[in-house]
Parts: C-alpha cells; structure tokens; sequence
C-alpha cells in the first residue's frame, strides 16, 4: 500500500516521468484525474496534456468537435472533411493508446474522455507519425446505451443517418455500427484546354448542373475486452460505396486555324465498391517496465469504375478490380532507467490487384507490393530536456505482371529535441529522413482515352521517392493566452508529376518521376481565453513551393483563420472565417479556394441535442479554380459546386441508456478503400 501511494504521489509531483511518455491503456491511469485540478494545457518535453472544460465537453458531440472546441493552438480541426491538421502534417488518431479512424473518434462521448494528449514530438510507438491525438476515455464495465443521429442539409441533398449501439459486461464491450449517408450536390463546371500540336487546338468544355451523387452504407460488429493486463479487439464489417458524377447537357467547342467546331457533349461516370473488412488488436503489459501490441487490418475490396465521355463519338472506359490490402504492425516497448525507453516497431504492408481493362483500351493488369519497415526507438529525457533518435529502415519490392520485381531499400531517421527553460515555454528541434514509392494507381501500363485528343498512360518505371527536412516550433502558455510559432522545410528527390508530350494527333499524358520538390510553412497560432464562456482562436500561415528539373513551378501565399466559441447555459454559439488559399495540387496543378464562413448554435440538453449550421451564408457565386502549365499542354478550370456556397444544416442527436452509464462506442469510420485503377 506504501509503495503504491509512493507512485500516485510521485506522477503528481513529477509528470513528465517514464511511466507516461508512451501512453497506453495502462499508463494513462496515473494522470487521468490528478490534471484536472491544474492548467488546462500543460507543456510536456513531448506532448501536451489537454483538459477539456465542462462546457467543452457539454456543448461538444463527437471527438472532432471536442479537440476543435477545446482550441489547441496549432491544431486545426475541419469537421466537414474529418480532418486535423497540425504544422507537422496531418495528425494520427488515437483512443488509449490504440491507433483509431477519424470516424471512431467522432463517435467518443465527450463526457467520457478524461483527456487528449497532443504529440507534436511523437516517440516511441508513435514515431512513425507526424504528429498524434491521443484520446484518455473512461472504460465503463456495465450497461449499455443506443444512439440516433441525423443531419439533413437545405440547399441540396444531403443526409447522413447513423445508429450505434453498444452494451458493456464484466470486461466486454459488444458494438454494433449502422448506418446510411447521400450526397448529390449540384456543380458548374467550366475549362479551358490548349492542346499544342502541329495544328494547335483550343477546347473549351462547359457542364451546367453536373450531378455528384454518393450514397454509402455500412453495418460493422465488433467484440472487445479490456483488463489490467490486456487489451483484445475483434471487429468485422461490410461497406458499400457508390459514386456517380453525371454532366448529361454540355456542350464543347473545338478551336483551330480551320476553324471552330462546336458540338455537343456529355460525361458520366460511376464508381462503386464493396468491401469486407476484419480488424484485430491485441495489447498486452508484460511487465511493470515492458509491454506490447499489435495490430491486423485488412480488406478485401471489388471496384468497379465506367466512364462514358460522348461527343462526335462515344468513349467508353471500364475497369473491374479485386483488390486486397492486409497490414501487420507490431510495437514492443521498455522503460529503462533513468528516465529513457526503447521501442522496436515492425510494419509490414501487403497488396494485391487484378484489373480487367475493357471499353477502348481492354488490359489485363496484376500487381503485387509489400512494404516492409523497422523502427527501434531511443528516448532519453531530463529535467528541462528530451532527446529523441529514431533509426529505421524500409524495403519495398513491387511487381507488374510481365516485369521483373522492383526492390529497393532505403533508410529512414528521424532525430527531435526538446528544451523547457520553465514549465510556461518549450522550444523543439527536429531533422527527418524517409522515403515514399510511386502510387500504384500510375505504376502500370495501362492506356486510357480521355478524350479525342487526350490519352492517359501509366509508367511502370518510377524511382523511389527520398524526403528530408528540419523544424523548429516555440510554444508558450501564459495565464489566458497560449501561441506557437513553427517553421518546416522539406525536401523530396523523385517526386512525381504528370508529363505530356506529342503523338501524331494526340496528348499524352504520363508520369515522371523526375522531378525536385521544395516546400517551405511558416505558421503562428494564438488562442485567447478570458473566461470559460468566451474563446477566440487566430491562425496564420504563410507557404512557398518549388518543384525543379522535370517541371519547373512556383506558388506561394498566405492564409489566415479565426474561430470563436461563446457558452451561454445550454446554448453554444460559433463562428468561424478562413481566408482563400493558394496551393500546388501534385507538384504542378496551382489551386486557390475562396472565403469560407459559417455559423452554428447549438442546444444541448441531457441526452437530447439539436445543431444548427450555416455556411457562406448569402454568397452564391464561391468557386475553385485550378491551373496546369505544360510545353505541350496547359488547361484552366473554374468549379462552382453547392458545397462551397451558401447551405444549412440541421442535425439531431438522440441516447438511449440502460443499465449503468457507459463510455460511447466509437462511430465507424468509412474509409475508402485503395485501388490501382488509372483513371
């Protein structure tokens, strides 16, 4: 009894001990209520420990909304797209230790998470993420609860219907996830295409209230039980996607020195997939000082994609695929002395495509990959300092049916620093080396007509891609305020871009990887709190791209953002601003987006909410232009789609409790599955 009061007294003297640097389902204990009664967001050599406040929790209704109302500086949150962004990158999703969707942690019960855990400098098991979210939740052994959710949209369709229910036993979680979505917004589509042949033709291409269509459905089981010692998960499931974009009243217009040709036109394609899906976890704690885990995840996926282009002739491009995905990761951790640990984690990643290539160009194609990587870990931590080396390796073999395999090693690194001169500032350094492969979808030698000037080619011959580059962050938390400063470079050899070139009477579109890329952010975040009623959150971020040799390309620009929370009773209510961007989609295509603005108010009363949004109120004219420059090819295109202009939304949720209260099952995410298709 001594020594286990010794150890509840020394994590709350001493927080940044050993014990919590890995966070696992066991480790988080030590933490979960002695935070509470300080600062909300206390620095850590590695992470931030966030507490979220009751209204927070109260006026929050999935884990998304909980971290973008909880306002980490530097973090990002966009509800609509299910994204967190940090300076880093995008951030990796955890629940107590376990790597999680997007949709599972939308599906958390505020009340229920104790706290979140940002690493901006992740170690150990979280080593080969950019940045990490790790969710501390209660576990509840008894009862169990059902839940209804609904969100229709005014201005065009759109539904999103869900029901979850779980119920709790001894040690067992049994789940059940179900649910509906559609989404047909209209859109306007307009480019304009310069095709530079012998006899140089300009085509411009006009689809008025083209069709997107998506509807999914899905209905996963999952059985789980959790104990001081271990932890399993077994989760299975069916998903159905089907998409349809349909622009059935075009029109083109062919431009030469003969002369101008105007005709006709219409596109229509759909895509469709089904797919079964097994997930398995499984933790365990060896011992005080070691642990492991491991993790299988896998799918098998049948897709289908058509697409007719008619004009003075018909084009008809059909693909069915059987694809299969399969991953095994594996962390085994150690606590050594004096404040240090050690991870080894093993990854290894498994794929297989047959495509069948009807319509104009019929192919057959079969391709195998697998990704092999080893991580091992060191961490070293002092009073005001942390150092952490990260050494790996990744070996990669792909093969095309009718080629010989393609192998190559590379090695990966990662070294970060920390230093505290005080519990109020923290100032990071860090130097990454890693390696990316060609997508699959374009290392193959599949042809496609895109149109009658245009045919698309994949390049089985592709390099591995290198990537390096340093960063600095300052964060500082003083009384009502907290802000971070970050600047990142980062360089990637063999990047790939899309090549054209000339064939008799056509464009080609192909791949390279030859190419240099250059990227450089620099970002500041500030957040204000005078009172838990009222939060105001400021972002600005300037960013500089280069890409060299294959193509040569410049963008640059700024982006600014703010969000403010105001808590009256049962009532919340937000607003939102974020300035056009400027970016380069794929090392070459320059995109800007337009002002985006929304509010919401929200009511949230026991078990009953209601959700009131709207977004670019009055604005009816938001578009999103893109541009691509070529020798032999440039195009421009303006898009105006419902989603970017002024809608509402209303969603209503409703829980069920019975029994003891429970800690909510994660919402199932649906997740695309990957495809080889060149499109």
């Amino acid at each position: 009894m001594k020594l286990y009061t010794a150890i509840i007294l020394g994590n709350i003297l001493f927080p940044t001990s050993a014990i919590a640097q890995n966070d696992t389902i066991y480790s988080s204990k030590s933490l979960k209520e002695v935070m509470v009664t300080g600062k909300l967001i206390q620095q850590e050599t590695d992470h931030y420990n966030c507490i979220p406040t009751n209204k927070q929790r109260r006026h929050s209704h999935t884990g998304l909304e909980l971290v973008r109302n909880m306002m980490i500086t530097g973090v990002d949150v966009n509800i609509e797209d299910g994204k967190i962004l940090t300076p880093a990158g995008p951030a990796t999703l955890y629940i107590n230790g376990r790597e999680a969707s997007f949709r599972e942690v939308q599906g958390l019960r505020p009340k229920d998470v104790i706290r979140v855990e940002y690493y901006d400098i992740p170690t150990g098991k979280y080593a080969k993420d950019r940045a990490v979210l790790n969710y501390v939740v209660k576990n509840y052994t008894a009862g169990g609860y059902t839940q209804l959710e609904a969100l229709q949209t005014v201005g065009f369709l759109r539904g999103d219907y869900n029901i979850i229910s779980k119920y709790s036993f001894n040690n067992y979680n049994a789940n059940i996830w179900a649910g509906y979505k559609i989404e047909n917004p209209k859109s306007d589509f307009y480019s304009l295409e310069h095709y530079r042949l012998s006899d140089e033709i300009t085509k411009q291409t006009t689809y008025p209230h083209q069709d997107e269509k998506q509807t999914v459905k899905y209905f996963i089981a999952s059985l789980s039980r959790m104990t001081n010692k271990q932890t399993w998960m077994i989760r299975v499931g069916i998903e159905a996607k089907d998409d349809r974009d349909n622009a059935h009243v075009g029109s083109v217009q062919y431009g030469s020195v003969s002369g101008v040709n105007m005709i006709n036109s219409s596109l229509f394609s759909h895509e469709k997939s089904l797919k079964p899906t097994v997930y398995i976890y499984y933790n365990r704690s060896i011992s005080k000082n070691q642990s492991i885990d491991a993790v299988v995840d896998g799918y098998y996926a049948r897709n289908n994609y058509n697409r007719t282009l008619t004009e003075q002739s018909i084009l008809r491009n059909d693909v069915t695929e059987d694809y299969f995905y399969s991953k095994l990761n594996v962390n085994y951790n150690f606590l050594l002395p004096k404040t240090s640990s050690l991870t080894f984690s093993f990854h290894e990643y498994l794929r297989s495509s047959q495509d069948n290539y009807a319509g104009s160009s019929p192919l057959f194609q079969h391709l195998r990959s697998s990704e092999t990587i080893f991580f091992a870990d060191y961490n070293k931590r002092w009073k005001k300092a942390m150092i952490d080396v990260n050494p790996g390796v990744s070996y990669l073999m792909y093969k095309l049916h009718g080629n010989s395999a393609t192998k190559q090693l590379a090695p990966r690194l990662q070294i970060s620093a920390s230093w505290m001169p005080d519990r109020i500032q923290r100032l990071k350094v860090f130097f990454s080396l890693g390696n990316t492969f060609p997508s699959l979808s374009s290392t193959n030698r599949a042809e496609q007509q895109i149109d009658p000037i245009m045919i698309r080619r994949g390049n089985p011959d592709m390099d591995n891609s290198t990537l390096l580059g340093p960063g600095l962050t300052y964060s500082v938390n003083y009384n009502q305020w907290s802000a971070l400063f970050s600047t990142y470079y980062m360089y990637m050899s063999n990047a790939i871009v899309n090549t054209y070139s000339v064939e008799g009477q056509h464009i080609v579109n192909s791949f390279s990887s030859n190419a240099r890329s250059h990227q450089s952010s620099t970002s500041l975040s500030l957040t204000w709190k005078p009172s838990s009623s009222f939060n105001v959150k400021l972002d600005g971020a300037y960013s500089y791209y280069a890409v060299n040799r294959e193509i040569h390309e410049r963008q640059a620009g700024w982006q600014v953002g703010m969000q403010a929370n105001y808590y009256l009773g049962d009532f919340l209510f937000s607003a939102f601003c974020q300035s056009p961007t400027k970016s380069l989609e794929n090392y070459q295509r320059h995109v800007k987006t337009p002002w985006q603005y929304g509010l919401t108010t929200e009511w949230s009363h026991n078990n009953l909410s209601v959700v009131l949004t709207t977004n670019n109120l009055f604005l009816q004219k938001n578009r999103i232009t893109q541009a691509l420059f070529s020798d032999s090819y440039d195009a421009s295109q303006a898009i105006r789609r419902d989603i970017n202009n002024a809608y509402a939304s209303i969603k209503v949720l409703y829980t069920l409790e019975y029994g003891k209260a429970t800690r909510r099952s994660p919402k199932y995410n649906i997740k695309d599955s990957e495809n080889t298709i060149l499109r």
